[in-house]
């Protein structure tokens, strides 16, 4: 494996020697001959002539950590069956020290960061926490203050979808859009649900919840960061029509979001 360590939408090349191929030439397949699969993107199956000996080479992204197979294919004479793969997961402690670099310096962009949100909440909460404690016995005050927190940080997210809606208008760059999209949608999912959204796979997301329940729309957020994914690593430029169909997405789980907070269905 190149590199050795390959983790969850890193792309990578699977190297196989070959101790016979009847071949003079090269040989690489068409994507229309590449062989199917959920959790594998392939960009190239080519079989390399070489001095030493001959070589198969495929290229690849995966999406799911864990040990993935290959899924059966031919090349020229050669039949590959039953290839199998590791995925490493970004959040395996044991592997973060030697794959990450040091943390980057914080963007100081006004208007654009959801992590401003902890310390909003603090200076609005005070004045309420007289109430609380007053009350405390009662569990509407409990009820109130968390509906009102969620319907306070969609609201937050619904006005950062609109803002990078008018960026693509301005012709933003797509992959600029999409970097923070991903930033503000993570940090966003962090604070509504309680957990570390920002190094979790789109699988990992997909099975987040709040207060124990699944949010509206159970499968979204897991087909979303798998779509989310497929575009920024697949190694193509983005289409912007492909950036606006995400937001439109993420337009409509906020509202359905919204309704469900508004019956009290999640707090």
């Amino acid at each position: 494996m190149i590199p050795p360590t390959v983790y969850v939408g890193d792309r990578a090349t699977l190297v196989l020697p070959l101790q016979t191929f009847s071949g003079d030439s090269n040989v690489e397949l068409s994507r229309g001959e590449f062989p199917v699969s959920q959790d594998i993107d392939f960009f190239r199956i080519a079989v390399e002539r070489r001095p030493g000996g001959s070589r198969l080479v495929v290229e690849f992204a995966a999406y799911t950590p864990g040990i993935l197979e290959i899924p059966p294919f031919k090349i020229a004479d050669i039949t590959v069956n039953g290839q199998k793969i590791e995925i490493s997961s970004i959040l395996d402690s044991d592997r973060l020290g030697p794959v990450l670099s040091d943390p980057a310096g914080t963007l100081a962009i006004p208007g654009t960061s959801l992590l401003v949100y902890g310390t909003l909440s603090v200076a609005v909460l005070l004045p309420l926490l007289f109430l609380l404690l007053l009350f405390r016995e009662h569990g509407l005050i409990k009820t109130w203050l968390a509906l009102w927190k969620h319907l306070w940080l969609i609201s937050e997210m619904r006005r950062i979808e609109k803002r990078l809606r008018r960026s693509l208008a301005k012709n933003t760059a797509a992959a600029d859009i999409l970097d923070t999209l991903s930033k503000e949608f993570r940090i966003f999912l962090g604070f509504l649900t309680g957990e570390n959204c920002r190094a979790m796979t789109a699988t990992e997301i997909g099975r987040i919840t709040i207060n124990g329940e699944s949010l509206p729309d159970g499968d979204f957020l897991g087909v979303f960061f798998t779509r989310f994914d497929r575009l920024r690593f697949s190694g193509v430029a983005i289409r912007r029509n492909e950036v606006l169909s995400l937001l439109n997405d993420l337009r409509t789980f906020l509202k359905t979001l919204d309704t469900a907070q508004r019956r009290k269905e999640l707090v």
